[in-house]
């Protein structure tokens, strides 16, 4: 996801000499380098001079990484956090900093076509500024919005997760047509075009998406046949505790 931030903002006219990419697997900064052509380095001290840390560490490993970070962290920089369920004050307690700025960030995977969307959230100590900073740095990967910090596990488990579900259903559609008959190439061409086409109707329609569904689904006719199906195995609590099985488990992470 780091480097699809990254992309993103080089795309999007960010210079190379504003750019420093810090990873302690040289095979990994190798790879970085010879693609972006950006500086890198293997040394956590790097970012001495940083105005904003882009924090693009799993959320095991922040433990290891965030004190190490406060050492060398330069005085108002702003640290942007992608970790799910670490939240803004653990970060500024293991960083060491006092009063450190702090934003999470929830991103997701579109982003690497720059068709993202994430949610931010500003900790205690982080300024307004700061939040409008880091919601233009990330437009370079697709739209943002703000939510309050104790959402954003809520964000991460809608949109976070939510390629995932896409991908899942798709693929469980596919699955569904080729048992009863289609070939497996047809029913992917066919699963996938309904699925970009509908989502780019509605992204162009005034009509919200229950309106939309409804004028899919002819009274008597197949798609109700289909609807009444779903809804009679409870799809919608089913949706209902998939996200809460996503933000139970972002909350776990925060608690260890």
């Amino acid at each position: 996801m780091g480097e699809a931030i990254l992309k993103g903002l080089l795309d999007n006219g960010l210079s190379l000499n504003e750019v420093i990419c810090v990873d302690k697997s040289q095979v990994s900064l190798d790879r970085i380098k010879n693609i972006y052509k950006v500086k890198g380095s293997g040394e956590i001290n790097s970012i001495k001079d940083c105005d904003v840390v882009l924090l693009s560490v799993k959320p095991q490993n922040m433990e290891e990484v965030l004190p190490q970070l406060g050492k060398h962290l330069k005085q108002n920089a702003l640290i942007i956090s992608i970790a799910v369920g670490i939240t803004s004050a653990n970060i500024v307690k293991q960083l060491g900093v006092e009063k450190a700025a702090v934003i999470r960030a929830m991103p997701n995977t579109p982003a690497l076509v720059g068709k993202g969307v994430t949610g931010i959230a500003k900790g205690e100590f982080a300024t307004d500024e700061q939040l409008n900073n880091a919601k233009n740095l990330l437009k370079a990967i697709g739209k943002v919005v703000v939510v309050e910090e104790k959402l954003i596990d809520v964000v991460a488990a809608a949109s976070g997760s939510g390629p995932a579900y896409y991908f899942y259903v798709t693929e469980l559609l596919i699955d569904a047509a080729v048992a009863n008959g289609l070939t497996r190439e047809v029913a992917q061409v066919l699963v996938e075009n309904t699925f970009t086409g509908s989502s780019a109707l509605f992204e162009n329609s005034d009509d919200d998406i229950s309106e939309l569904r409804k004028k899919v689904t002819s009274p008597k006719g197949t798609t109700q046949a289909a609807i009444e199906y779903l809804e009679s195995k409870d799809l919608k609590g089913i949706w209902e505790n998939t996200l809460k099985a996503a933000i139970k488990r972002a909350e776990e992470i925060s608690k260890n």
